[in-house]
């Protein structure tokens, strides 16, 4: 399935704005390419550890500004987790008042980061879109295998309990859950919803009003490339007449962030903010972080009626199993060119490769091999957002397609945060400074830690 992507103008960097300043007075010069059932992306959100916006993510990867911290948490006391990519606490809290009060005992704070995201991504829409009725709004959630049934939950809730002055006081089992729920005063089963991975999808729909078609899909970078490729589906056949695609998630729960240590996946933390390298020598593991991204999806056709201004036309994607589930380098490679081929593109000409980079040895190591069996000397540049991002899970192929309006604007593509020491196999990773090139496409590589990958390639965008 192919799918074309394009975001506001309204949301453009400087650079960009400064380019199409003629648009301002007239439209722009028909392209006699322009599908208009083509599918457009006419609003973006992000709430991140860089920031809130994509021009906030884009300006810390192009100050190679890592947003990862010490991690930090009141409920969990560790010294194997050193770091993690932490939502700002002022921009968590704008995002729990972004939901209002009586739905918040049915969220997460991860959710919230969503609806925050959400609300952003439909205001940079534009006003027209907002009269399209709720129930031909299509809602496509990728979520983290995330929820606020979690260790820390019960033990915050526990101590409540302790220390609890009033007549009721007492760690009483059934007040111990009613509290992990959010709702103390009184158990109510519909606060289950917090527990369920589909939690982003729930309250979204609730807050923003969507009423129409929906999906959700679970775990990691692979959700998110199926809720694009559901949402585009959708779209095509007429289920909906707009689409909010959102992936959000958090890595920060006790059992998870366990996990990925027991496996070998994090960093030690020697080097401190810039432990993770990815590609690097001497990189030693990932650093998990949390985040949430969004994107308002539609016909090229009804965005241009609009005055929408197309941005990022999105190819195609691939998903398939990767090498954890037993499938090689070279055939996730013959993948990725497949989906290129389908679109008439040759590795050669692909402007830019934005790689995963989580700075695992072994993942690292394989998706070294994926790049120079896919570019085989071909001198295409390759990147990555993920020293400074951390390892974002659902949210992280939709926060690259939020980069790709800027890389298409100003020309450059940032450098590989802390990487000294490359692989020496002939592929040309960024370092330093921002390499200065025309990038008319991007290949955004993605991989997760349940034996799935995925390739999305996105394209300068056609104009109406």
């Amino acid at each position: 399935m192919s799918t074309d992507i394009v975001s506001s103008d309204d949301i453009l960097p400087g650079a960009f704005r400064a380019e199409s300043a003629e648009s301002a007075g007239s439209a722009p010069a028909a392209d006699a390419s322009f599908d208009p059932d083509a599918i457009v992306v006419t609003g973006i959100g992000a709430v991140l550890p860089t920031g809130r916006g994509p021009e906030a993510l884009w300006t810390a990867w192009c100050e190679a500004r890592t947003a990862l911290a010490p991690y930090r948490d009141p409920y969990v006391r560790t010294q194997r987790i050193t770091h993690f990519g932490h939502v700002p606490a002022d921009l968590q809290q704008a995002g729990r008042d972004s939901v209002p009060h009586k739905l918040r005992k049915f969220g997460t704070a991860f959710t919230f980061n969503a609806v925050l995201a959400s609300e952003d991504a439909m205001r940079q829409a534009g006003d027209s879109w907002q009269t399209i009725p709720e129930e031909r709004r299509g809602l496509y959630v990728a979520q983290d295998d995330s929820t606020e049934l979690s260790a820390a939950a019960f033990h915050k809730a526990l101590a409540q309990a302790r220390t609890d002055t009033s007549p009721q006081v007492g760690a009483d089992l059934t007040r111990v859950v009613a509290e992990a729920f959010g709702n103390a005063a009184t158990f109510n089963p519909f606060t289950v919803i917090r527990a369920l991975n589909n939690n982003t999808l729930a309250l979204v729909s609730i807050a923003q009003r969507f009423r129409g078609d929906c999906a959700a899909f679970v775990q990691d970078a692979g959700a998110a490339l199926g809720a694009l490729q559901r949402a585009a589906f959708s779209l095509r056949r007429g289920d909906c007449d707009t689409a909010l695609v959102v992936g959000a998630g958090s890595y920060n729960e006790p059992l998870k962030l366990a996990a990925q240590y027991r496996a070998g996946h994090l960093t030690a933390g020697g080097r401190g903010t810039a432990s993770l390298r990815s590609f690097d020598a001497e990189r030693d593991g990932t650093v998990l972080a949390e985040g949430a991204v969004a994107l308002v999806l539609e016909r090229a056709g009804d965005a241009a009626a609009r005055g929408a201004r197309p941005l990022v036309t999105v190819a195609g994607a691939a998903l398939r199993p990767a090498v954890d589930s037993g499938v090689g380098p070279a055939a996730l490679a013959e993948s990725a060119r497949g989906l290129m081929a389908a679109h008439g593109m040759t590795p050669d000409t692909l402007g830019a490769v934005l790689a995963d980079g989580k700075g695992t040895v072994r993942h690292d190591a394989a998706e070294a091999e994926l790049l120079r069996a896919l570019l085989k000397d071909s001198g295409v540049p390759v990147s990555s957002v993920r020293p400074v991002t951390g390892t974002l899970g659902a949210a992280g192929p939709l926060a690259e397609l939020a980069l790709a309006p800027s890389l298409f604007a100003t020309g450059e593509l940032p450098p590989i945060a802390h990487l000294t020491t490359p692989p020496d196999d002939g592929t040309d990773f960024v370092t330093g400074s921002a390499r200065k090139r025309r990038i008319d496409s991007v290949l955004s590589l993605h991989s997760s830690f349940n034996g799935f990958a995925g390739a999305l390639l996105a394209k300068r965008p056609h104009l109406a």
